[in-house]
């Protein structure tokens, strides 16, 4: 991992954006790669802002470009020279600058910059992806205003994903105020947040969780809709220092394939996350105490409750693998089933595999293409309940 704690102090949360970015762009490309002839990389507000040193190792675009060397090195030495390229966009000006810069050190990679808004570059980025190359979009705005729709044409472009930073804290105030309503519905047009807030008790003591699970499920439906995307799932990036959830990464593709390594690293970044956030709140208390010896570790503090989520999340994805299985004769293909459901739980596919083993042990449910010595599905096999 380039992702260093140590360039991060203060903003934490960025390491963890970055650490999921690193982790699921080495997979996604490599994979990739081996498929597509030209893998490109959109980042639409690049930057650099708060770069620790010269080589933007702590930047997304510097991640990005890593990545992209990696892969293409380590293709070339199986005979295949794959194209990498980057179109990073950037409004300022001052920032664009040291952002042209950044090519010459990477001549390996084919790098176009644009001085502009990403939302009015878009038509042009589009234009420039070459049709046959894979794309990667990163949108990472400053703010949480935008017209969804009007990038539409970039979300809907074959073989391509997306991660989108949503600004939920940002966002959460907001649609508590009348005036941002019409930004807040041009930025998420479809699935009916107003009327889904407006459905919540306040005074119940999971009013946040729901108002986060509306606006998040409003924005996934929005980028689902408009991108055309088969799979669409979120991890939260929280405060370091407070139990609230800062802003959500929203993830979409087309590709089960793309769902499974989400998940992979998603549930990866959470656990790095609770470490990173222990370890601040550790921090804070010696600081405040005087006492660098009062916590034994940075999991002392930790209050994530990350290991008790992972766990309810493989029960909730075992229950929603029972209820997607008809009862016999009727039957449904495994492989057509773990990716909706890895698109709603966070849990991995390695996992459910071995939830659904568990599953035919007991009774639960019956695979008749199972083979012997099989301890894991193969996505071509047939499921039931029994009568």
């Amino acid at each position: 991992m380039v992702a260093d704690i140590s360039r991060y102090a203060g903003r934490e949360q960025a390491y963890i954006k970055h650490y999921f970015l690193e982790n699921y762009l080495e997979k996604l490309i490599h994979k990739t790669a081996g498929r597509f002839d030209h893998i490109a990389y959109v980042d639409g507000f690049s930057g650099p802002w708060q770069n620790s040193d010269e080589n933007f190792e702590d930047t997304s675009f510097g991640i990005a470009l890593r990545a992209l060397r990696t892969a293409k090195a380590s293709w070339k030495t199986l005979g295949r020279d794959v194209r990498m390229s980057a179109y990073l966009v950037e409004k300022s000006a001052s920032a664009h600058a040291k952002l042209a810069a950044i090519a010459a050190r990477f001549p390996d990679i084919s790098i176009v910059t644009y001085n502009g808004d990403f939302v009015a570059t878009s038509p042009r980025l589009l234009a420039d992806i070459p049709a046959d190359a894979f794309a990667f979009l990163f949108i990472d705005p400053k703010g949480w205003r935008m017209r969804t729709q009007s990038i539409s044409g970039l979300l809907r472009r074959p073989n391509s994903e997306v991660v989108f930073n949503f600004m939920f804290d940002f966002i959460n105030r907001a649609a508590s105020m009348a005036d941002p309503e019409e930004g807040l519905n041009e930025l998420m047009p479809y699935g009916s947040w107003k009327a889904g807030l407006g459905a919540i008790d306040r005074r119940a003591p999971t009013a946040s969780a729901q108002r986060k699970a509306v606006l998040v499920a409003a924005f996934s439906e929005t980028l689902r809709r408009i991108g055309d995307y088969d799979y669409v799932a979120e991890t939260p990036v929280m405060r370091p220092l407070v139990d609230r959830t800062l802003y959500s990464l929203i993830y979409a593709t087309r590709k089960a394939a793309g769902i499974e390594v989400f998940r992979d690293c998603q549930i990866k970044t959470l656990q790095e996350q609770a470490s990173v956030r222990g370890m601040a709140k550790v921090a804070q208390t010696q600081s405040r105490s005087g006492q660098g010896e009062m916590f034994a570790s940075a999991g002392d503090m930790a209050s994530d409750g990350i290991e008790e989520y992972l766990a309810s999340e493989r029960e909730a994805a075992k229950q929603a693998l029972l209820a997607s299985v008809p009862v016999q004769p009727e039957a449904v293909i495994y492989g057509e089933v773990w990716p909706q459901i890895l698109s709603k739980h966070a849990v991995r596919k390695v996992d459910l595999n071995a939830l659904a083993g568990s599953l035919r042990k007991s009774g639960g449910i019956v695979f008749p293409d199972w083979v012997p010595k099989k301890r894991v599905p193969d996505d071509e096999y047939r499921m039931s309940r029994p009568a």
